[in-house]
């Protein structure tokens, strides 16, 4: 007999049965177990890894707060009295720079009767004497009368179920309560 091995088939030694099994072959070659010392080395690089991103990352995190906390206001309700005072004036500059023509009050008449006629049959308009003697006796169905009462371009209209005001110191009056500032002068 001879020292040299034997050479068999795969196929033909699991065909007959002989006890070949795959799970006799070893495919790579055992991994080494690492050593302690080398396991607790890595262990500790990676937490002082973790712990300087961590630091990086904290210290980027309260440079971001800190200038956002900077541009909160301090002012507080001073400075929202003086912007609310601010507009006012500047929409009663602008409104006070208008004028009162008739294309105007029509305008303004046409809205207000769109308002009405949508609620009730509108019964008359009342106007400053200065604003009917602009517009006639007469707009669209609706009869135009003089109120001295009224303030230069507002309108009044007067139905059954009560009336309705539309006018230039009406929505700066609005305004001052929009911004809550009622006890503010003009």
């Amino acid at each position: 007999m001879s020292d040299t091995p034997k050479r068999v088939s795969l196929l033909a030694a699991t065909a007959r049965g002989t006890g070949f099994r795959t799970s006799t072959i070893c495919t790579a070659p055992p991994q080494a177990e690492p050593r302690p010392d080398e396991y607790a080395r890595g262990l500790a690089d990676g937490q002082q890894m973790a712990e300087a991103a961590f630091d990086a990352e904290r210290t980027a995190f309260q440079k971001l707060l800190a200038n956002a906390q900077a541009f909160q206001s301090e002012a507080g309700p001073e400075l929202s009295l003086l912007l609310r005072e601010t507009v006012v004036r500047l929409v009663g500059q602008i409104t006070d720079g208008v004028v009162i023509d008739e294309d105007l009050l029509n305008r303004q008449i046409a809205r207000a009767v769109e308002i009405i006629t949508e609620a009730d049959e509108a019964r008359q308009i009342l106007l400053h004497p200065d604003d009917a003697a602009l517009v006639g006796k007469s707009v669209g169905k609706l009869a135009v009368h003089s109120d001295p009462t009224l303030s230069r371009a507002t309108i009044r209209i007067e139905c059954s179920q009560g009336w309705i005001e539309h006018g230039v110191a009406l929505g700066i009056e609005r305004l001052r309560e929009a911004l809550h500032c009622e006890g503010m002068a003009a």
